[in-house]
């Protein structure tokens, strides 16, 4: 179930569906002096779905730019879940920040889910970081040029012995509620055409 509300998608998704791709977003350049001012930025919520069953977060929330997003995509389709997973994650594996598995990632583009109810996310080290009211957040920068990121949901852990790539089988219901915005939420003074819209949008 998935509605969007401008730059809000609001929803349920159910793990044995494996794989839900929620949006792509054109977050605008990053621009200087006010690089802070002119970052993208995606935050939210992801918990478990009242009544459900509930444990270690067993899925992901994965922002990824076009680069990561095409092989991660194509092989979601996988028969095989495991090996669909360890084919979704092989880059990443590569350049993505994990405190257990990869901690000389350089890339911030993967969340556990869900998240504990009023807390923030585990992979939330930097609580100054996010938005007031929301579990995670992402920031978005690129000086050179606009781009296109694109925000998914899927069935995958990491081992945390292994590190190797696994399918959840634990099934798992979580809510979502996730904003994607142009320039800092945490001011309210923001041209709405830019605060509001993908940059294709823009006007």
């Amino acid at each position: 179930m998935l509605h969007t509300l401008e730059t809000c998608l609001i929803g349920t998704w159910h793990s044995d569906s494996f794989f839900l791709f929620l949006s792509k977003f054109g977050f605008q350049r990053t621009s200087s002096p006010n690089r802070r001012d002119s970052e993208g930025h995606i935050f939210g919520n992801v918990t478990t779905v009242s009544g459900s069953e509930s444990g270690e977060p067993g899925a992901l929330l994965a922002v990824l730019d076009r680069t990561f997003f095409l092989d991660f995509y194509t092989n979601r389709s996988w028969p095989a879940r495991d090996a669909a997973c360890r084919r979704m994650f092989a880059g990443l594996s590569r350049v993505a920040y994990d405190a257990r598995c990869f901690d000389d990632g350089e890339e911030d583009f993967l969340r556990r889910v869900p998240c504990p109810r009023g807390a923030l996310c585990p992979d939330e080290d930097a609580p100054e970081n996010v938005v007031t009211g929301h579990q995670f957040t992402y920031s978005i920068q690129d000086v050179h040029q606009p781009r296109f990121w694109y925000i998914s949901l899927v069935a995958c852990h990491r081992d945390p012995v292994t590190c190797e790539w696994r399918h959840t089988r634990q099934p798992i219901s979580v809510q979502y509620d996730i904003w994607l915005v142009n320039g800092d939420p945490r001011k309210r003074a923001q041209n709405p055409l830019e605060y509001q819209f993908s940059f294709d949008e823009q006007v």
